[in-house]
């Protein structure tokens, strides 16, 4: 069976590793083991029956958390690596020299070494070449809101250079931003920090790419977003296949090499032109929200990277126009309703166009946004 290690899955942030995590114990095809630096979430995990490590922050020791990494992979002998946030897939792509065996175990490893792709900033630099993107300026000390002001550069993006995004419509604003996504740990330590960017008004778009393990194109996914939090997460989405006709996919596609998972976020403009905005290498949290698509997706992603490198067979995309949205979920529970092992069924409807998701195999209400579709 293949055994995959899935990092970042604290139950009460709005992490990816999470989604990726139910996913996955959902399946019931894999040895999954999850790892955090939260002990709440060890702790609240741990009671489900899911095998949970703890390792430390990758922002406080880049190279003492890729060597706690490599050695858990090594003793439980991981096959596939998932990391569940930027902030752990900079840190073991920065120090991939250290422990170059991670990279068979997640490709997207050397591909953002070998592009010397660190940050989002890098990403979006290197995006730059297959579209338009949103102008960008260092923000280095809060004095620079007021330089932004002067320059007339208002409304504008504050973003962590590995996560969080709020739009500011002035210096106040921007300072005030800067401080809340520098308090996150993500964007602390090595390499982190915050930039600015130029807002583009419109309507909200991504774009999802799952590549094989040569680089073949094994599926896209599409969807207009409805509603996203202050920080950027999608909270409700309109699937709509349109492709985004400004920027070059075919390039962009020509430079993934391995099994990668790409997101491309874009906006439309007022005047119909097309900006990319931002760029995901993993699995986006949404994913959980597509129900028997989601794991098919990402499936297809383990088994291309895993020891037997095939594809599986993936089922249709759901309907165009078919709306999922993200619904918290309050009130009191039976503890064994609460630490329960099944929780619900023990595995996904794989009806072609029947996308619900089922009660989730973890704490029923750990997830901040749990996901339907509608």
């Amino acid at each position: 069976m293949t055994c995959v290690l899935v990092l970042g899955v604290n139950p009460f942030e709005d992490l990816p590793g999470y989604q990726l995590l139910s996913l996955l114990k959902s399946s019931g095809r894999y040895e999954v083991i999850a790892a955090d630096d939260s002990i709440p979430a060890l702790k609240i995990l741990s009671r489900t029956g899911t095998r949970i490590q703890a390792l430390p922050h990758p922002s406080a020791d880049p190279h003492l958390f890729t060597a706690a990494v490599s050695r858990l992979c090594e003793e439980e002998r991981i096959d596939v690596l998932l990391p569940g946030t930027d902030a752990h897939l900079y840190a073991l792509s920065a120090c991939l020299a250290d422990r170059p065996q991670l990279a068979h175990l997640c490709p997207t490893l050397a591909w953002l070494a070998s592009n010397n792709l660190r940050n989002k900033w890098d990403l979006q630099a290197w995006a730059s070449r297959f579209a338009a993107t949103p102008q960008r300026w260092t923000f280095e000390n809060e004095q620079e809101a007021s330089r932004f002001a002067e320059k007339a550069m208002y409304p504008l993006m504050v973003k962590g250079l590995r996560k969080g995004a709020i739009k500011c419509d002035d210096a106040l604003e921007a300072v005030v931003a800067r401080r809340a996504i520098l308090r996150n740990p993500a964007n602390q330590g090595q390499g982190g920090g915050v930039y600015a960017e130029s807002f583009v008004e419109g309507e909200e778009h991504s774009y999802f790419m799952l590549a094989g393990s040569h680089g073949e194109s094994l599926a896209t996914f599409a969807f207009r977003k409805l509603a996203t939090t202050q920080l950027g997460t999608t909270l409700a989405g309109q699937v709509d296949q349109e492709r985004p006709s400004a920027i070059q996919l075919l390039p962009l596609s020509l430079e993934i090499s391995g099994p990668i998972a790409l997101e491309l976020e874009w906006r439309k403009d007022q005047a119909g032109n097309q900006w990319l905005f931002e760029v995901n290498a993993r699995f986006p949290s949404w994913i959980g929200a597509l129900g028997a698509y989601g794991l098919n997706l990402l499936e297809a992603h383990v088994n291309s990277v895993g020891p037997c490198s095939t594809n599986r067979a993936l089922l249709s995309a759901p309907r165009d126009g078919s709306v999922f949205y993200r619904l918290p979920q309050s009130g009191f529970l039976p503890m064994e309703a609460v630490f329960s092992e099944t929780g619900g069924p023990s595995h996904l409807s794989n009806t072609l166009h029947h996308y619900a998701t089922p009660m989730p195999l973890l704490w029923k209400s750990s997830s901040p946004h749990e996901f339907r579709l509608k």
